[in-house]
């Protein structure tokens, strides 16, 4: 997939990401450059609701908050 950045500084995210993503207008991502390349993370619309799902079966071990963690404080460097 490719798109092209404009004079504005905007592309277009095409439309096999957004559905694969289940994208809608004024949805939220995050932006993130590693090692040369750029990932963009998709935000849940309502953030309660996706750490609620997240916490089923157990949830995350102490090991992937912490790892997770690290990799915040990573991108505010």
């Amino acid at each position: 997939m490719r798109s092209t950045v404009s004079v504005r500084w905007q592309t277009v995210i095409p439309q096999e990401a957004r559905e694969a993503l289940k994208l809608e207008p004024n949805s939220k991502l995050e932006w993130e450059v590693k090692d040369g390349f750029l990932i963009v993370h998709p935000l849940p619309a309502n953030p309660i609701r996706a750490a609620r799902g997240m916490l089923k079966n157990g949830g995350p071990s102490v090991n992937d908050l912490l790892a997770e963690r690290r990799r915040e404080r990573e991108r505010e460097k």
